[in-house]
């Protein structure tokens, strides 16, 4: 697991990093470390500190190697504002931030929420916002799929199917999931298919 560090502050965490350089027609491409200038994440290019200068960059990043159970740790023990951090940012699987469900704020009315925030709900369980909005009392998170998703539970044989938005969420094979009322088994390992589609076989109707 590997660290991006940002003036001393945790941008985010990655099992394997995506290093780039910008080529000679100006854009920027994917290299091997020992090439690299920079390393884009979630879409955003970031300049590695010491690496040749590189226009383009959000901004200048450290990159370092640790302990993925060390840093989860350390950040739910520091008031869960980095492990929340983390976990919105896709950095923190979803049975280790339902396991710390009480990390998170609930829910309220009228907050104005953003994509990827992740609340608690009265339920217990965790949610997570799909789109930007301002809540209201009938837009709670267990009945508003259009703007908020829930968080697998641990515990849950069979939990709702999400779409992954990377190598750390991807599913692998083995895994269960429901979607489009059916029940699906994962074929093949880093899968980020929608049931149905590639990489799952129909298990039983729920």
């Amino acid at each position: 697991m590997y660290k991006i560090t940002r003036d001393g502050e945790t941008v985010a965490m990655t099992e394997a990093p995506s290093y780039v350089r910008r080529a000679e027609n100006g854009c920027f491409t994917l290299c091997q470390e020992a090439e690299a200038a920079g390393i884009v994440h979630n879409g955003q290019v970031f300049h590695l500190l010491g690496r040749p200068d590189m226009e383009g960059a959000v901004a200048t990043v450290m990159l370092e190697e640790t302990d993925a159970g060390s840093e989860i740790t350390r950040a739910a023990e520091t008031g869960g504002i980095m492990f929340v951090t983390l976990a919105e940012a896709g950095s923190i699987d979803a049975t280790t931030a339902a396991e710390h469900a009480d990390l998170f704020a609930p829910w309220a009315v009228p907050v104005a929420y953003k994509a990827g925030n992740i609340r608690r709900y009265t339920d217990g369980q965790l949610y997570q916002c799909l789109q930007d909005h301002t809540s209201q009392a009938d837009w709670t998170p267990d009945a508003a799929p259009s703007l908020w998703k829930r968080v697998a539970d641990p515990a849950e044989e069979w939990p709702e199917w999400s779409q992954p938005v990377g190598s750390h969420d991807a599913y692998n094979a083995g895994d269960k999931v429901s979607h489009g009322g059916k029940h699906w088994t994962s074929t093949v390992d880093s899968n980020v298919w929608e049931p149905g589609v590639y990489g799952w076989t129909e298990a039983a109707e729920v």
